[in-house]
C-alpha cells in the first residue's frame, strides 16, 4: 500500500531539518576549529620570532650570517613554519629560509616596513598578516628596530587539512544516525498508513452514492472511532436519500406547473422590459452627453492642475503625499512629481527647517480642518532655503470620516526678500545703513523697560550733530557730504560697543544708545573718544576735511517713563554745547529743561506779539562830536511783556533768528520807522530829515537775511511805499553776518547801495577780517564796538585799536562811530582821537517818539551829562 501524501510531506520536513542542523553544526564547528588553530599558529609564530629576536641578540649585533642562517635552518623542522627571515632595520636581509631565492612580494613587504609603513619601529609589538593564499607572516623588532627584524612565515595550509578531515568524519556519522532515523520514520509512517488508506478508499465510494460498502477497521484508536462514525453517517445519508427522491418526483410535478405561469410572466414583463430598454437607451445617451462633458472638465482641470504655478498636492493622514502637480515638485527642487513624492515619501532627507512648527501646523489642520497662509521655511532638495505659503483643508466622505488633506504651496521667497528689504528701509537709514530714529526709539523704549524689570541697570543716551557740516556740503558738493557722513557713521560704529545702538535721525544728526554701562563715566569715556576721532580728518575722495562734533548727553535715566523726553533732553544738551562753542559734550541737566521750556514758552510769546503788534521801537540819538548836534538815530526793539515787563532784545534776538521770526520783526521795524520819519518829516517841513543833509535813520538788520532772496525787494517796496528818499535809511550790518557768506552779502549790499540806501558795520573789530572788509564792502560808517570803547580808559590796547580804526575808517573815507560812551573821559579820548559821531547813555538812552520829536524842537542838539530821558 502507497503511504499518504500527508506523511509523505512530514517525512520530507524531518529530512530538510535534519539536514540544516547537520550543515550548520558542521559550519560552526570547522569556523571555531579555524580561529582555534590561527590562534595557536600565531601565538607559535610570536613565540618563535621573539625567541630567536631576544636569545641571538649577539648574533644580530655581529651581522654573523652564517650562524643566524644555521639558527634558523632549525626552525624548519617545527610544524607549520614555511620560511624564515632575518633582515635589518634598511630592510636588507641577513639570512633567510627561501630556496633559490626570496620571493618579490616577501622582499617588498621587508622594504615597506623598512620605510615604516607597517610596523613602528619604536614599538615592541610584532605585527602579523595573513596573505591571500593562506600563508602567516609574523614581524618582530629587534631592539625596538634598530638593528633589524625577525619575519617568520606559517602556513596555514595543515589547519584547513584537519579541519576538511575532522568535518568529513563529522559529516559521515551524522548520515549514519541520519539514515537510521529515516528508516525508523518510513516503518512508523507505514504502520499509520494502512487503515488511513482504507478510510480514504471508503469515503472514496461513499463519494461516488455507493452506500454498500463496509469498512473494517478494528484499531482502538482514533482511527478505529472514526471509522465506526463514517459508518452510522453513511446509512443515515442512505435513508435521507431515499426520502429525498419521493420529495424530488413531488416537486417536479409542481415545477412543471409553475412553468406555465413562469412563461405567461415572462411574456408580460418581456414586453415590459422593451419599454424600460427603449428608456434605458434614452438614458444612455443622455449619460455619454454628461460623460463628455465631464471628460472635457476633467481635462480642463487637469490643464491647470499641471501648469499651475501654486504647488498642488493632496496627502494623507499619516503624511503620505497621495499626489502632487509639476510646481509643487518644482518648489522642492525636483523634476517631477514622482521624484518628488519618491523622496518625500521616503523620508530620508527633511525639508522642513522647524519641525515643531510643522507639527503645529499638522495638529492645527486635524483640530480646526483648515489652515490658511501657513508662511514657513523649507530646505529644497539642492539645499537652498526658500519661504512658502500653504494653504491646505480636510477632506471628509459622506459619513464624515477624513479621507485625506489637500491644498496649494506657493514660493514667496521673493515676496519676503522685499518685505524684508522693504522693512530694513522702514528702520534704517539708506544712506549710512545705520538705524533711523523709529528703530532707535523701538530700542530706547525697550532700554526703559529692561530698567524697570532690572535693578542696577544703566544706560545712556547720546546726541551728536557735526559741527560745520553745512559749510563742507555746501562748499565741496553734497558727495563729499554724504561721505562724511559715512565717514562719521563708521567712527561712531567703532566707538561704541556691540551691545550698543548707533542711529543716524537724518542731516548730520547721529544719536547712540549705550547700554549695559556699569557706571556714567563709561558713557563719558565714550563721548570723549568720540569727540577725539572726530576731530581727526577725514581724507574724502581725495579731500583732508576737518570736522568736529557736538554732543548732547543724559545719564541718569531713571526718571523716564518714555523715550520721547528722554531724546529730547539729549538734543536740549547738544544744542547747549554748540552754544558754548562746539566740539564738546554736555551732560543734561534739569535747570537746561527749565531754560528750553522758557524758551519754548518765550517764543510762543514772541509769535504772539508779532501777529498783535507788540514790539515797537525806540531810538538812540548818534551824536556829531563836532557841535553835539544830533545827526541821526539808531531804531532799536523793544518788548514790553504782559507779565516779565520789558524784555531787551538780547533776551528774544537770538531766538527770533533761530525760529525764522526775525524776518517779520525786521521787516516790521523798518516799516515802523519809516512811518513814523514820514510823521516828522510832515511835522517838521524843510528841516532835520527833510533837510537838504537829512539826519538819518540806522535800522539793525540780522544776518539771516542774507541767505533770503527777499531783502532788497522788501526794501525796496518800503521806500516806494513810503515814498521816502533811500538816503535817510542806513542798515546796520553785524561783522559777523558778513563773514558767514562773504559773496553773497556782497552782492545783496552792492544791490543796496545802488538803492541809495546807507551801510554800516556794526560791532567793528570783533572778527578775524574786519580790515578788509572796510574795503571789499561798499560800506558808509563804521561803528566801534562798546567793548572797545567800555575799557579804553585803563586799557591801553583798546586805545591803540580805536584809534587805528579811526585812523583806517577816516583815510577810506568812512564816518566813524563809537558806541556805548558813558564817560567824560571816554569822550575826550574819542575826540582827541579824531572820532566824528558817539552815541551812548552820556547823551541819552534809547527814547520814545515823544522824546525825539522834543529834542528836534529843542534844535537838535543834546549836551554831554544831559543824558534824556
Amino acid at each position: 500500500m502507497r503511504r499518504l501524501t500527508l506523511f509523505n510531506k512530514t517525512l520530507f520536513f524531518m529530512v530538510v531539518v535534519f539536514g540544516v542542523i547537520a550543515i550548520s553544526t558542521s559550519f560552526i564547528s570547522s569556523w571555531q576549529l579555524n580561529t582555534y588553530l590561527t590562534d595557536e599558529y600565531i601565538s607559535k609564530a610570536h613565540a618563535l620570532a621573539r625567541t630567536m629576536a631576544e636569545s641571538d641578540l649577539e648574533l644580530m649585533l655581529n651581522r654573523d650570517a652564517a650562524a643566524i642562517q644555521s639558527r634558523i635552518d632549525q626552525y624548519l623542522a617545527i610544524e607549520g613554519v614555511s620560511h624564515v627571515v632575518v633582515a635589518d632595520s634598511k630592510g636588507d636581509i641577513l639570512a633567510h629560509t627561501f630556496v633559490p631565492v626570496v620571493p618579490e612580494n616577501i622582499r617588498a613587504m621587508l622594504h615597506d616596513m623598512a620605510a615604516g609603513r607597517s610596523l613602528d619601529p619604536g614599538s615592541m609589538t610584532p605585527s602579523d598578516v595573513v596573505s591571500k593564499n593562506g600563508e602567516l607572516h609574523v614581524t618582530y623588532p629587534i631592539l625596538d628596530g634598530m638593528i633589524g627584524y625577525v619575519h617568520i612565515g606559517m602556513d596555514l595550509g595543515a589547519v584547513k587539512t584537519f579541519i576538511r578531515s575532522a568535518v568529513l568524519r563529522q559529516q559521515g556519522m551524522t548520515a549514519l544516525v541520519f539514515f537510521g532515523c529515516v528508516i525508523l520514520a518510513w516503518a512508523f509512517v507505514s504502520n499509520i498508513s494502512r487503515p488511513l488508506g482504507r478510510l480514504q478508499e471508503y469515503a472514496r465510494r461513499v463519494a461516488v452514492r455507493d452506500y454498500g460498502a463496509v469498512l473494517n477497521i478494528d484499531s482502538k484508536d482514533e482511527i478505529g472511532e472514526l471509522a465506526g462514525t463514517m459508518t452510522a453517517m453513511t446509512s443515515e445519508i442512505n435513508d435521507l436519500v431515499e426520502g429525498l427522491e419521493d420529495r424530488v418526483h413531488k416537486a417536479t410535478a409542481q415545477l412543471l406547473q409553475g412553468k406555465d405561469d413562469l412563461e405567461r410572466k415572462v411574456e408580460e414583463r418581456t414586453s415590459e422590459l422593451s419599454r424600460t430598454n427603449i428608456q434605458l437607451k434614452i438614458e444612455i445617451a443622455e449619460r455619454k452627453v454628461v460623460g463628455e462633458a465631464l471628460k472635457k472638465t476633467e481635462q480642463k482641470y487637469r490643464s491647470i492642475f499641471e501648469n499651475a504655478v501654486e504647488g498642488i498636492f493632496q496627502f494623507s493622514q499619516d503624511g503620505y503625499y497621495i499626489s502632487a502637480n509639476p510646481a509643487m515638485a518644482r518648489i522642492f527642487g525636483f523634476n517631477s512629481p514622482a521624484e518628488f513624492m519618491s523622496s518625500v515619501n521616503g523620508g530620508d532627507q527633511k525639508f522642513h527647517m522647524d519641525e515643531e512648527v510643522r507639527a503645529t501646523y499638522m495638529a492645527t489642520l486635524r483640530e480646526s480642518g483648515e489652515v490658511k497662509q501657513h508662511v514657513y521655511q523649507l530646505r529644497r532638495v539642492d539645499g537652498r532655503v526658500i519661504w512658502v505659503a500653504e494653504n491646505a483643508r480636510v477632506v471628509k466622505d459622506a459619513r464624515g470620516d477624513v479621507l485625506y488633506y489637500e491644498g496649494s504651496l506657493e514660493d514667496i521667497t521673493m515676496r519676503k526678500d522685499a518685505e524684508d528689504q522693504l522693512l530694513h528701509q522702514a528702520f534704517h537709514d539708506p544712506l549710512t545703513g545705520l538705524p533711523n530714529r523709529v528703530l532707535f526709539m523701538d530700542h530706547l523704549r525697550m532700554a526703559l523697560e529692561r530698567s524697570k524689570r532690572r535693578e542696577g541697570y544703566l544706560f545712556a543716551v547720546l546726541y551728536l550733530d557735526l559741527d560745520r557740516f553745512k559749510i563742507i556740503n555746501d562748499s565741496l558738493g553734497h558727495d563729499i557730504g554724504d561721505s562724511l557722513l559715512k565717514a562719521a557713521a563708521g567712527v561712531l560704529e567703532n566707538c561704541a560697543r556691540t551691545v550698543d545702538t548707533v542711529a543716524r535721525f537724518g542731516g548730520d544728526e547721529f544719536a547712540v544708545l549705550l547700554e549695559e554701562i556699569t557706571a556714567p563715566r563709561d558713557a563719558i569715556k565714550i563721548a570723549k573718544r568720540i569727540l577725539e576721532e572726530m576731530s581727526n580728518p577725514f581724507n574724502l575722495e581725495g579731500n583732508e576735511v576737518f570736522t568736529s562734533a557736538s554732543l548732547g548727553l543724559v545719564l541718569h535715566t531713571d526718571k523716564y517713563t518714555r523715550p520721547e523726553p528722554l531724546l529730547r533732553d539729549a538734543d536740549t544738551a547738544m544744542y547747549r554745547a554748540k552754544e558754548m562753542g562746539k566740539a564738546r559734550f554736555k551732560v543734561f541737566n534739569q535747570r537746561m529743561h527749565d531754560q528750553a521750556i522758557q524758551l519754548m514758552e518765550l517764543e510762543t510769546d514772541l509769535r504772539r506779539a508779532i501777529e498783535h503788534v507788540e514790539l515797537h521801537a525806540v531810538y538812540q540819538p548818534i551824536v556829531a562830536l563836532a557841535d553835539y548836534s544830533v545827526s541821526g538815530f539808531e531804531v532799536l526793539v523793544r518788548w514790553p511783556h504782559p507779565t516779565q515787563g520789558l524784555i531787551m532784545p538780547d533776551a528774544f534776538i537770538p531766538l527770533a533768528e533761530d525760529t525764522g521770526l526775525i524776518y517779520a520783526i525786521d521787516y516790521r521795524i523798518i516799516e515802523q520807522s519809516c512811518a513814523q520819519l514820514i510823521t516828522w518829516r510832515e511835522a517838521m517841513p524843510g528841516k532835520f530829515f527833510a533837510a537838504e543833509q537829512p539826519m538819518t535813520l540806522n535800522l539793525n538788520l540780522s544776518g539771516k537775511h542774507f541767505k533770503q532772496p527777499h531783502l532788497l525787494q522788501r526794501v525796496e517796496a518800503i521806500l516806494e511805499g513810503s515814498n521816502l528818499p533811500a538816503q535817510v535809511l542806513n542798515l546796520e550790518i553785524t561783522e559777523s553776518a558778513l563773514m558767514e557768506n562773504p559773496a553773497t552779502a556782497g552782492d545783496i549790499l552792492a544791490k543796496l547801495k545802488e538803492l541809495g540806501v546807507g551801510l554800516s558795520i556794526d560791532d567793528f573789530g570783533t572778527g578775524y577780517s574786519s580790515l578788509s572788509y572796510l574795503q571789499r564792502f561798499p560800506i558808509d560808517v563804521v561803528k566801534i564796538d562798546r567793548a572797545f570803547v567800555a575799557n579804553l580808559e585803563e586799557d591801553r590796547d583798546s586805545q591803540a585799536i580805536i584809534r587805528t580804526i579811526i585812523s583806517l575808517g577816516l583815510s577810506l573815507g568812512h564816518k566813524v562811530v563809537a558806541e556805548g560812551v558813558e564817560t567824560m573821559g571816554q569822550l575826550n579820548f574819542l575826540k582827541e582821537a579824531g572820532c566824528q559821531f558817539v552815541q551812548g547813555y552820556l547823551f541819552s538812552k534809547p527814547v520814545s517818539e515823544e522824546t525825539v520829536e522834543r529834542i528836534l524842537h529843542d534844535g537838535g542838539t543834546i549836551q554831554p551829562g544831559q543824558r534824556l530821558e
